[in-house]
């Protein structure tokens, strides 16, 4: 509370100058320190990018490498001196063939393995001199003639070659395999790591076996799995971004070479970084003094004009009309003040209009109380007139029953006393106890009488019927009139005319009804005639569902049921939507673009006449000035989409 009540005291500079301030601080601040960080992580992400193309540089240059190694076993293979020396089986001519071949082409390894698995020549030379190969695999595929390239590692951490291979053949048959290599030793990482400033390090296990930087190669190298991302780890006291690529041998092993990048770079690029974000924070500092101080300067000096509007502001509010403001700026201020002044003179002008209409308005109220007992008493008429229309709506339909019946009636009692009096005549004389019964009931009076009450009953229901239809004259229920009803309510009136077809019969469940009712105004329309329109709908999608259940099963039916469903939207300022779905089997497209056309049915003979969709589509389209169509497909069910506007655009034909 103290400190609110603190900043209610303050003055309106402090106000005006704290949240820029705040603002201002923040978002520098926060934009400063934004930048750096989007900065570093822009030096980590493009060093982690040039280790990542790195390596796989590296490893499409060690694929060229043991491409062309595949080639020169192949030039070797086909040499005419190699296969006739391989073909005659003479060891030291085929050595004598090998050997210069071997060093005109620069090849640490060459051997030739014939098919029967007999070493015929095997000669190692530069890195690979000492080096025991594990050559178990690659003798195997050599005996077989087999064409391969890849990487052939030594033991004990010795250093690995490139090797390829390819069979030497006669023109009739498979003489020997050939297997020709180059090592993979430091002079070859050196070669391809070129003048760029990264290094490379290849180990197997944990023993490195060739290396671009002077490292103790008795000492276990660890380093991160092939599949792991880059990652900086020290080396030689110095640090370095590391990824290692994986280069499987013949025998299941795999050598593995890291490509190593140092990060001093990126953290001298990182330290001037800094030192920028550093010279923008204390720029920003300056640039918030600097605004301070002019600011204070001005918020003080609109605070002072503001302070004398708001003098003047009080000194109106107390019923001082003639206050002014004298007018020195055009700034918003001044406009205000100017605004305040057209303020002043407005409230003096209407001050003196209140006043005569004040005297107007006593003369008005006198006529207002005359003018609602007027509407007070319309208001009874038209609530009478709406009471009169119910009940003569509810006693016409039972008067007609009793009264379309009375004339059956009688016709029935005269002809049962003409028989009567017919056995009378002819057995004038019945038993003793017939006697009785009849004295008792006195029939001649009864005849007499019973005639006279149905003839009484007959002018009653005579006069109830004259005294219904002066009823619905005095409420107009014939006149057809455009007016604002609730769509909701006719298509409920409408559902409960054809409740009979809805529930369940012996045939089929009850048709599921689902109303989707959106929040619909009154629409200005013809009621009478727009239900008309909603049964012919309601009709023809019973129709639909009906002939879509030829040939199923009351449980067919239930499992996938029937169903209903009309959803009412508003779909414009001045627009609505009514729509009527069924699931039934759909219309066909040659159906479907006669629907509309007078006299036009899919119905038996006999259960349609093909207008009910044309007279649906003329009180829609003709007379509310709206839109009918039909949205279908087989097997799809079938949509009726009534549009209808909220008010205007009718017509009266």
């Amino acid at each position: 509370m103290l400190q609110g009540f603190r900043y209610v005291r303050l003055p309106i500079s402090v106000k005006l100058l704290s949240p820029l301030l705040v603002a201002f601080l923040s978002l520098w601040t926060f934009g400063t320190l934004g930048f750096g960080y989007f900065a570093r992580k822009n030096l980590e992400q493009t060093a982690h990018k040039e280790i990542e193309d790195r390596a796989t540089l590296l490893q499409q240059d060690l694929k060229q490498k043991q491409e062309l190694l595949y080639l020169k076993a192949r030039w070797v293979s086909e040499d005419r001196n190699v296969i006739r020396a391989v073909a005659a089986g003479d060891r030291p001519l085929l050595l004598r063939t090998m050997l210069p071949i071997q060093a005109s082409l620069k090849l640490d390894l060459i051997r030739i393995v014939d098919t029967n698995g007999e070493l015929l020549v095997s000669s190692q030379q530069g890195a690979l001199t000492q080096a025991i190969l594990e050559d178990t695999a690659i003798n195997h595929a050599a005996r077989a003639g087999l064409s391969l390239s890849g990487i052939l590692l030594a033991e004990k951490g010795a250093v690995p070659s490139l090797v390829g291979l390819i069979s030497i053949k006669s023109s009739t048959q498979i003489l020997a395999g050939l297997v020709v290599g180059g090592a993979i030793d430091d002079a070859l990482l050196q070669q391809i790591r070129g003048n760029t400033s990264m290094h490379l390090v290849a180990f197997q296990g944990d023993r490195i076996t060739a290396s671009t930087l002077q490292l103790n190669r008795d000492r276990p190298w660890q380093a991160p799995q092939p599949e792991s991302l880059p990652k900086v780890t020290k080396i030689a006291g110095e640090n370095y971004l590391i990824k290692t690529i994986g280069l499987p041998g013949f025998d299941r092993a795999t050598l593995k070479i890291a490509v190593l990048k140092s990060v001093i770079q990126t953290e001298q690029a990182e330290q001037k970084l800094w030192f920028v974000v550093g010279g923008f924070g204390l720029l920003g500092s300056f640039l918030v003094t600097g605004v301070t101080l002019w600011g204070f300067r001005i918020t003080q000096s609109l605070g002072r004009r503001i302070q004398s509007l708001t003098q003047a502001t009080q000194q109106l509010a107390q019923g001082d009309l003639t206050t002014r403001i004298p007018v020195n700026n055009q700034d918003e201020v001044g406009i205000l003040a100017q605004s305040f002044n057209v303020m002043a003179q407005e409230l003096t002008n209407r001050d003196r209009q209140l006043s005569q209409q004040m005297q107007q308005l006593e003369s008005t109220l006198k006529e207002l109380h005359r003018t609602q007992s007027q509407m007070v008493q319309s208001e009874k008429m038209s609530a009478l007139g709406q009471m009169v229309a119910g009940v003569a709506h509810e006693i016409n339909n039972p008067v007609s029953f009793i009264h379309g019946n009375i004339t059956y009636v009688n016709q029935y009692t005269q002809e049962l006393l003409r028989l009567l009096n017919s056995y009378q005549q002819h057995y004038p004389n019945p038993p003793q106890s017939l006697q009785t019964e009849l004295d008792d009931v006195d029939l001649n009076f009864l005849s007499e009488d019973l005639t006279k009450v149905l003839h009484s009953m007959q002018v009653g229901s005579d006069r109830i019927r004259e005294i219904v239809i002066s009823l619905r004259n005095f409420a107009r229920l014939d006149q057809a009139e455009l007016k604002f009803v609730n769509l909701h309510e006719g298509i409920d009136n409408t559902l409960m005319i054809v409740q009979h077809r809805i529930k369940a019969t012996a045939q089929h469940p009850t048709i599921e009804i689902v109303k989707q009712y959106g929040d619909l105004p009154q629409v200005e329309c013809y009621a009478g005639q727009l239900n008309q329109v909603f049964m012919n709908l309601l009709v023809n999608a019973i129709d639909a569902l009906e002939e879509s259940n030829r040939g199923r099963s009351f449980d067919q039916i239930a499992t996938n049921p029937n169903t209903i469903c009309i959803t009412t939207s508003r779909t414009e300022p001045n627009q609505v939507q009514i729509v009527f779905a069924d699931n039934g089997a759909g219309i066909p497209e040659n159906v479907r673009s006669r629907l509309f056309d007078p006299f036009f049915t899919t119905k038996p003979v006999g259960k349609g006449t093909g207008l009910g969709l044309s007279i649906s589509y003329q009180i829609i389209a003709e007379k509310h000035g709206g839109k009918l169509w039909c949205d279908t497909a087989p097997n799809c069910g079938t949509k009726f989409i009534i549009e209808l506007p909220i008010s205007g655009n009718h017509q009266v034909h």
